[in-house]
């Protein structure tokens, strides 16, 4: 009995004590078997107005917690309506669709005048979103330009980019004319085209048109050089001030096939007591010369043949050279002409970066900027005044130090070069208006690079000078510059 007792009193003990923990857990088991609490309601996202950049803008706006741009004080409703005006004639900028989109802005804005936050936040999305979108479309590439600087080249402004600047602006209003504006020649020629399309059924010409888009790589502001090849003049801008301007001969479309190019690019050096590297259909052309007068063909005129025409380059003897080979295209030799005073280059060149190989340089052939027309060349640029352009370029005269050849002179500072064709310029008198010597003012007209039917080969066109066996400088045919 005595142990059954004990047994009894134990179980009795085991279950207290478990009664006792289950009594005691009780309340945290109570406390894990409660419902969760609620999730709480995302609050609705803005909608997205009809926009490639919306997305973007949204994140914009949602990162700097909805402050308003358009509806800030200050804003108002001038603003609204300048963007309003500018969407109405985006299709002369490029953008077709500008008008459909400033009806929905407007009913946007219309909306939330009447409406609660979310409606101002939609107004504010829907603006900001066709901002982005015109900014892009005035800065979209133009493939018919060769860009030869990376920094310079038009491309669009990532959203994030445009809503910053338009965001930190003390006006908004100053800020949409100033970038709307594009450059002075963009703006003035838009006004044309704007007012052409009024009085003839929504479409400008197509000569406006085109020299609207030729203007529209030229920079806002800053230090640069503009060559229009239609006007055949190279002018010096500071914050488009014409601070200087002199005459240039570009190049020969309708006897050589190579117009000069629109190019954009950088000036960094200048090289004084150039060499002139003669183009490959030169030195065909000279060969029977050569072949015929032998070394005092190549000593009356500078010239020298080379293994290269880098550094190690070293003479090539010419009578080891088959002159008739090199004239019939089947053996082709490395020729270049020495600083001297018929030199094709003069006395200084102005490199700069691009595909052509076209560059800024003196001549001597001097008596070609009393023509009319200057259209003289196989591409390259002259310049009237080589001394009065390397003076602005450095800020200071530059020279060569004595004869040496190819002397590079680097400049403090790159300076832009934009070589275009503008057929119509405005002026303090309306509009001056250059003949149309490349045909560029034609739909569909390639004008960025040397034109399909170039033939580098052909020996029409003359305009470098070599010595004759007169001893007297007479011309010779297809140079390249």
């Amino acid at each position: 009995m005595t142990g059954k007792g004990t047994f009894m009193r134990g179980r009795t003990y085991l279950l207290t004590a478990m009664a006792a923990v289950l009594v005691a857990a009780s309340p945290a088991e109570a406390k894990k078997k409660s419902p969760p609490p609620p999730v709480p309601v995302a609050a609705p996202q803005v909608p997205l107005p009809s926009s490639p950049n919306g997305v973007n803008v949204r994140y914009f706006y949602e990162r700097q917690k909805w402050t308003p741009v358009w509806f800030k004080p200050g804003a108002g409703d001038e603003a609204i309506g300048q963007l309003l005006s500018i969407l109405r004639r985006a299709p002369i900028d490029g953008m077709a669709n500008g008008p459909e989109v400033a009806a929905r802005v407007e009913a946007a804005v219309a909306a939330a005048r009447a409406g609660d936050q979310m409606k101002h936040n939609e107004a504010e999305l829907a603006l900001s979103a066709a901002w982005v979108d015109y900014v892009q479309n005035i800065q979209r590439p133009d493939n018919n330009v060769i860009w030869g600087d990376t920094y310079l080249t038009l491309r669009p402004s990532n959203p994030e980019r445009i809503m910053a600047l338009l965001s930190a602006t003390p006006s908004v209003t100053a800020h949409l004319q100033s970038v709307s504006t594009v450059n002075p020649v963009y703006s003035k020629l838009r006004d044309i085209a704007v007012a052409e399309a009024a009085a003839n059924g929504g479409r400008a010409s197509d000569a406006v048109m085109l020299n609207l888009e030729r203007s529209r790589i030229l920079p806002a502001s800053g230090k640069f050089i503009l060559v229009n090849s239609a006007e055949q003049r190279l002018h010096m801008y500071e914050n488009w001030q014409d601070v200087g301007s002199m005459k240039v001969v570009v190049g020969d479309k309708l006897h050589y096939g190579l117009p000069t190019p629109i190019i954009v690019s950088s000036i960094n050096y200048a090289i004084a007591n150039p060499y002139w590297h003669v183009p490959e259909h030169l030195v065909r052309k000279f060969a029977p010369r050569v072949q015929a007068q032998g070394q005092s063909f190549m000593d009356r005129n500078g010239y020298e043949v080379l293994t290269d025409f880098g550094p190690s380059g070293q003479p090539v003897p010419i009578s080891t050279i088959d002159w008739k080979a090199v004239g019939a295209g089947s053996t082709k030799v490395l020729m270049r002409q020495k600083p001297n005073s018929i030199n094709s280059m003069g006395k200084m060149k102005f490199p700069f970066p691009n595909k052509e190989g076209i560059y800024l340089h003196d001549t001597p052939m001097k008596e070609y900027f009393s023509l009319a027309n200057r259209a003289k060349s196989n591409g390259c640029i002259r310049v009237e005044d080589y001394r009065r352009l390397a003076n602005w370029l450095f800020g200071h005269d530059v020279a060569a130090s004595g004869s040496g050849p190819e002397q590079h002179m680097s400049l403090p500072r790159g300076v832009p070069v934009y070589v275009t064709y503008l057929t119509m310029v405005p002026s303090a008198a309306g509009i001056d208006k250059f003949e149309d010597r490349y045909g560029w003012d034609r739909p569909g007209v390639l004008a960025g690079g040397m034109d399909l039917t170039v033939a580098m080969s052909s020996a029409a066109g003359s305009n470098e000078v070599v010595e004759g066996s007169s001893g007297k400088a007479s011309a010779v045919a297809s140079s390249p510059h």
